[in-house]
């Protein structure tokens, strides 16, 4: 059986799923705005006008179709709604799967009518639509233009990558995030809550902040004005191989997005049993469970998110606590062998669905 994705292959989130499929037997190709390479699938790279920016989806959309006619796919499963989603409802081929990633739709208030009618375009045109939690799914159904279902599909963790770490602080505590260096991350919050930390308590502390992004040189202006250079490290980005490492020099794992549609980063903390403080917006409560897993802060509130630091700061017992219960919560909800299994069978089911008629090859066993 033959799958086409509609996505950017170089996302972890993407090539997760296709080295799944690639290797339980699928022929897997994806077609990608952005270039990489993803072991057992073949990647087609759309280029040319990249100036434009996300323009170029509509540039390239006939390119686009035609490449996929004559993939002559059994299953299209497209990632985001208003770029990939939308070039899969001009296709035409059935079954179609679009997965909402999180912005795509919670960032609704700040979209234009085009976005509106690519949005409604593109959920209408698909046979089937994934979120990553139940959040993000009921804000989904909100701009369906017609019923159909909408089913949770999480990106879990592989807790054989993420090994707990030893519980307890270090005698310099680190306070860390995994994160794109961009607007809607907040990190320019948990910077102006670590210069809270530091001069109330005069506490001795250090920042770890993994990953890049177009914000990093103004984060890295902020925190030279806050007086927190010296104790902020500005790693950059590294291959997801290497996250389990970084979390494991951390004590408290901060998220304090301003919008997120879903927080795997959290998961993958959580996993390694660090106690989170995070946002509590969008879909971020559904895998940061208050008092229980970790803590959770209004967002864009930088003496919230500094309070709560401080609380898991001086009360060790809490941290190990939360940290302990956040892989048992990992564990029984979000394993990724579980998620991958789910959609296995909703390929599965989807192909049943629209191949009523038709002959196919015989489903590859997962």
């Amino acid at each position: 059986m033959r799958v086409v994705y509609l996505a950017d292959a170089p996302y972890i989130h993407t090539r997760r799923w296709v080295e799944h499929f690639a290797g339980v037997g699928w022929d897997v190709h994806v077609i990608s705005f952005r270039p990489a390479e993803i072991e057992g699938a073949t990647v087609h790279y759309v280029h040319g006008f990249e100036r434009i920016g996300r323009a170029r989806y509509l540039v390239h959309a006939r390119r686009v179709r035609r490449l996929v006619a004559s993939l002559e796919p059994d299953l299209l499963h497209a990632h985001h709604v208003t770029s990939y989603g939308f070039l899969a409802g001009l296709c035409d081929v059935h079954p179609t799967l679009v997965s909402v990633w999180g912005t795509d739709i919670l960032e609704a208030p700040e979209w234009t009518p085009l976005h509106h009618r690519l949005t409604r375009f593109a959920l209408d045109r698909a046979d089937h639509v994934t979120a990553t939690g139940l959040r993000l799914a009921n804000a989904t159904l909100r701009y369906m233009p017609r019923a159909k279902p909408v089913t949770v599909v999480s990106y879990g963790v592989d807790l054989e990558r993420f090994p707990l770490r030893d519980a307890g602080l270090q005698r310099v505590p680190v306070v860390g995030t995994v994160a794109r260096l961009s607007r809607e991350k907040g990190l320019d919050v948990l910077l102006r809550a670590i210069a809270i930390v530091v001069s109330d308590a005069g506490r001795a502390l250090r920042l770890l902040i993994v990953g890049d992004g177009p914000e990093r040189r103004k984060l890295e202006r902020l925190a030279d004005r806050l007086g927190i250079g010296d104790i902020t490290e500005f790693r950059g980005e590294i291959p997801h191989d290497d996250v389990p490492a970084a979390l494991a020099e951390l004590d408290i794992f901060a998220m304090p997005s301003l919008a997120e549609g879903f927080g795997v980063a959290a998961l993958e903390a959580a996993a390694t049993g660090l106690p989170v403080v995070a946002s509590d917006v969008h879909g971020i409560p559904d895998v940061v469970d208050h008092l229980r897993t970790g803590l959770l802060v209004p967002p864009a509130n930088p003496a919230a998110l500094a309070a709560a630091l401080t609380q898991l700061l001086d009360d060790g017992e809490l941290s190990v606590k939360l940290g302990t219960a956040g892989r048992a919560f990992v564990q029984e909800h979000y394993r990724w062998q579980d998620n991958a299994e789910q959609m296995e069978r909703l390929y599965q089911d989807l192909l049943q669905t629209f191949t009523v008629g038709r002959t196919h090859a015989t489903l590859p066993e997962s």
